[in-house]
């Protein structure tokens, strides 16, 4: 348990130390709204697979890669899918349609990762 605790930690510690690093760098980007893309999600899994190579050696991260992978193209598709839907739809119902197709990609993702 102790180790597990220690890992979760580590994991947050190096995510937000990569997303301030990310900011940092992402500054000096025009225009500024990039920073954000850089900064969050790219720098929470860096973080993370550092601390799973740390921690459980090179077997794990193919597997976690392959999973980030998988969600990252669940959220290009829901990415796509919620602009037109929510224009056609409204917020509420539009964003609920749009989580449908998010799940409907990455359960895609997963079983072909399985097959």
């Amino acid at each position: 348990m102790g180790e597990t605790v220690a890992e979760v930690a580590l994991k947050a510690l190096a995510g937000g130390l990569l997303v301030l690093t990310f900011a940092a760098l992402s500054k000096g980007l025009r225009p500024e709204r990039f920073a954000g893309v850089f900064s969050a999600a790219p720098s929470v899994a860096l973080g993370s697979l550092a601390v799973t190579l740390l921690f459980a050696g090179t077997g794990d991260l193919a597997a976690i890669g392959s999973g980030m992978a998988v969600g990252a193209a669940g959220f290009v598709g829901y990415c796509l899918a919620t602009p037109p839907l929510v224009r056609r739809l409204g917020a509420w119902k539009g964003s609920a349609a749009a989580l449908l197709v998010w799940t409907a990609v990455s359960a895609a993702g997963y079983w072909t990762l399985l097959s």
